[in-house]
């Protein structure tokens, strides 16, 4: 009988130790992930702000074919900006998140088709914070969890749209002067637990034809340093930021419950 209560004993704490186990593997396997989805999402949309800074002339210019901003072309545009930039191909679309997203980006620069083949209007402001801002209502209404935001610290953002949030704010402050990917799995968007990532980005001799001093201002070119203005193509007052500055960063937001 004694033999037999050991055996059982152990069968039972072994049983145990399985359970305990495989939680423990589970829960892993969800946060490696939910760490991938985030990372390619993140990825993903980079290489779209990457797209639509590079191709400012096109988007802004009169008339032209115009076709590369748009539909399949622009996805595909968008997939050989990511090879380039990361030397991989671009994600497969196997999350319903990265299918929203895909879709999001399309649909935003259909909507704004009208607005870029608008000769009447020279500067159309499709600029990467304002595409994160649209993709994010957009996505908003497909209820798939995910937000993007493209913002900077609270007291140097111009859009008041991409204000930073505490938790935004709080993650600048420890990374301004030490950047690198800041990933927290246990965060909350809009009330509800989520996972975000907040990726700084450096900046680019690109960044200062808006945000850098009149010398760097497009407009500018081929005037004497007397008639410069400081005020940029957008209509704001250029910061006189420099390539040491920070150049803010990209956060995006998934509800946990996409995992479930």
């Amino acid at each position: 009988m004694l033999a037999k209560n050991k055996i059982k004993s152990f069968f039972r704490q072994s049983f145990l130790l399985i359970c305990i186990l495989f939680t423990c593997f589970q829960s892993i396997a969800n946060e490696n992930t939910m760490k991938y989805l985030i990372n390619d999402i993140t990825k993903m949309y980079m290489s779209s702000m990457v797209f639509i800074f590079i191709n400012q002339p096109l988007i802004n210019q009169k008339g032209g074919d115009k076709g590369d901003l748009f539909g399949e072309r622009f996805m595909q545009n968008i997939k050989q900006t990511y090879l380039a930039k990361y030397d991989e191909q671009f994600p497969a679309e196997d999350h319903l998140v990265k299918r929203a997203l895909v879709q999001a980006m399309v649909e935003v620069m259909n909507d704004n088709q009208a607005l870029i083949y608008d000769d009447e209007i020279g500067f159309k402001g499709i600029i990467p914070a304002t595409f994160a801002f649209q993709l994010s209502a957009k996505l908003a209404t497909k209820g798939v969890g995910l937000k993007i935001k493209f913002t900077r610290t609270a007291g140097s953002i111009r859009n008041k749209l991409n204000k930073p949030d505490k938790w935004e704010s709080s993650i600048m402050l420890k990374i301004i002067k030490k950047p690198q990917i800041y990933y927290d799995e246990n965060a909350q968007l809009n009330g509800k637990p989520a996972i975000r990532q907040f990726t700084p980005l450096p900046m680019a001799p690109y960044c200062l034809a808006c945000h850098g001093s009149p010398k760097n201002n497009p407009l500018n070119k081929n005037r004497k340093k007397s008639d410069w203005t400081n005020i940029d193509i957008t209509g704001f007052e250029m910061e006189n930021w420099t390539m040491a500055d920070f150049g803010g960063g990209i956060s995006i937001s998934i509800e946990k419950s996409v995992f479930q």
